[in-house]
């Protein structure tokens, strides 16, 4: 199960840096005015929903969730074995 999370969380953060580097960058004329419309344009773009917008933040979620699962599997695994080990025994008795 551990190794499954980790393929799993190897397989998403490739995709992710696929996905953030394929994004197109804006163009320079879009961030350099200053008046007050094409801020409300720039702003306006940032809301702007598309596809690859929306996967990557699907992906980044499933990062951070299976980050968490994996911590706890390797926290519970540690514990376990500290537990089971003989010399730490005379510390919890």
């Amino acid at each position: 199960m551990y190794l499954f999370f980790l393929i799993c969380l190897i397989f998403i953060a490739f995709c992710l840096n696929f996905l953030i580097l394929l994004q197109p960058g804006k163009n320079i004329n879009d961030t350099m005015h200053i008046n007050a419309s094409n801020n409300f344009k720039l702003f306006n773009n940032f809301r702007n929903n598309n596809f690859i917008t929306n996967i990557i933040g699907l992906f980044a979620c499933l990062f951070l969730i299976i980050s968490l699962i994996l911590c706890n599997i390797n926290d519970k695994k540690i514990n376990s074995n500290l537990f089971e080990d003989n010399h730490f025994s005379h510390i919890l008795h």
